[in-house]
């Protein structure tokens, strides 16, 4: 394959860039979770289900973007994707009704869908094979950067000039995006075009149903589901109001102690990750993982008076041992044949995207339900009591996934250098 050239790299940033702002649309509710209740006059259970239309249409769209993206090419999937993330971003933040703000956080989910896998195929398409896993982890951790400042850093914007103008920049941000994607990204090389036609001459419909019809697949997806949950409802929606409430501390610090779960990911991917890799095994970490998310987490939640100092670290670990769950897509390709490991992939983030929309309206709905009616400046206000009851689902969902893990079969991993030659041939 060709050397990495300027324009390789240029491409690269660009991609690495949309999928910093995709982070930072998917997780902006939570630092505004009492400004849309207000806002829209809901509940904790209708919230939850506002911020879930985003992963109503990211889950679906998991399985056909691969194939869009190998049929068009980047350069105009992610200039659409960015138009969607805008123009979702102006219909969400000028909503005056609820259906409105649902459609627009629709809109955010189909755009952001295409996010990482058109960072992972600029990644195998512009660069050599002996780059890709590099090019990717610091991609996926820089993108995940954008869900950092989408917690502490975003509050500051929030309270200094509202949610709706915060939303609405959102939206100018992603037309400028588009724009830019569109103008700077170049068509892919000619060698990965040729290489490409003869490879989506397979036969799609057969990879999925091999990868459909192995019963270790879809264990390993829901495993993979359940161990994310933490990250998806509390991190990405929840844990900041908790605070809140539970440590009477200001929103803008919360959100910066929430914001740790996602740096203890982009610090945890790669090391657990390598580590992984050097003892040629998944299923011991994740065990090791799984258990020690639930001993980090399970203090902040039910020990009441913690340190701030403490809260931080405990969330930072969390997060760490939880970005074990990236090895659930490693075992997703090594439970299938290669030929299948695009679709197997995908199937797994879709299992994962599909828990995300579950889970962050399950969790307000658990929260209406201990709820005594009490309100204060037209919003709900929901006790520790609430928060405690509702919250017992993350240790619940930790504990189905650990049990989950005795039933899975871990089969021999390929080794690292074959596995970057295959899937640097997508």
């Amino acid at each position: 394959m060709k050397k990495s050239s300027p324009l390789a790299w240029w491409t690269w940033s660009l991609a690495v860039l949309f999928l910093f702002y995709e982070f930072f649309v998917r997780v902006f509710p939570s630092i505004m979770v009492k400004d849309l209740m207000a806002a829209f006059s809901v509940t904790a259970g209708t919230l939850g289900t506002l911020s879930a239309f985003f992963f109503y249409a990211y889950a679906p769209m998991q399985i056909p973007v691969g194939l869009l993206m190998d049929r068009f090419g980047a350069r105009r999937l992610l200039t659409f994707a960015a138009l969607f993330c805008g123009i979702g971003s102006f219909l969400f933040g000028t909503a005056l009704h609820l259906a409105a703000a649902e459609f627009g956080r629709f809109l955010m989910g189909i755009g952001s869908a295409f996010a990482f896998v058109g960072m992972v195929y600029v990644c195998s398409h512009w660069f050599p094979p002996k780059k890709l896993a590099l090019l990717v982890g610091i991609g996926n951790s820089v993108g995940m950067l954008g869900a950092v400042g989408a917690e502490g850093p975003l509050s500051f914007a929030v309270e200094s000039f509202g949610w709706r103008w915060t939303v609405n920049a959102f939206g100018f941000i992603g037309i400028v995006l588009a724009l830019i994607l569109f103008l700077f990204i170049r068509k892919e090389p000619k060698s990965s075009k040729e290489q490409k036609r003869k490879e989506t001459s397979a036969d799609l419909g057969e990879n999925l149903k091999i990868v459909c019809s192995n019963y270790r697949t879809w264990l390993n997806g829901i495993i993979a589901l359940l161990f994310y949950m933490t990250t998806a409802a509390f991190a990405s929606l929840w844990g900041i109001p908790f605070l809140v409430e539970s440590y009477q501390i200001s929103k803008d610090l919360a959100g910066f102690i929430v914001s740790m779960i996602f740096v203890g990911w982009i610090i945890g991917g790669p090391i657990i990750g390598v580590i992984s890799d050097r003892c040629n095994k998944r299923k011991p970490f994740l065990y090791a993982s799984t258990l020690l998310t639930c001993l980090c987490i399970l203090p902040v939640i039910y020990l009441s008076g913690l340190p701030t100092w403490l809260l931080f670290v405990l969330l930072l670990l969390v997060g760490f041992f939880q970005s074990a769950q990236l090895l659930n897509f490693s075992l997703a390709i090594e439970l299938n044949p290669i030929k299948a490991k695009g679709t197997s992939i995908a199937l797994t983030n879709f299992l994962v995207a599909f828990g995300s929309s579950v889970m962050q309206p399950l969790l307000g709905f658990l929260l209406d339900l201990g709820w005594d009616g009490k309100m204060r400046e037209g919003i709900p206000v929901y006790s520790l009591e609430d928060y405690h009851m509702a919250m017992m689902s993350f240790p619940v969902t930790l504990a189905l996934s650990f049990i989950l893990l005795l039933f899975l079969k871990e089969d021999k991993k390929i080794d690292q250098e074959t596995f970057a030659e295959i899937i640097g041939r997508d």
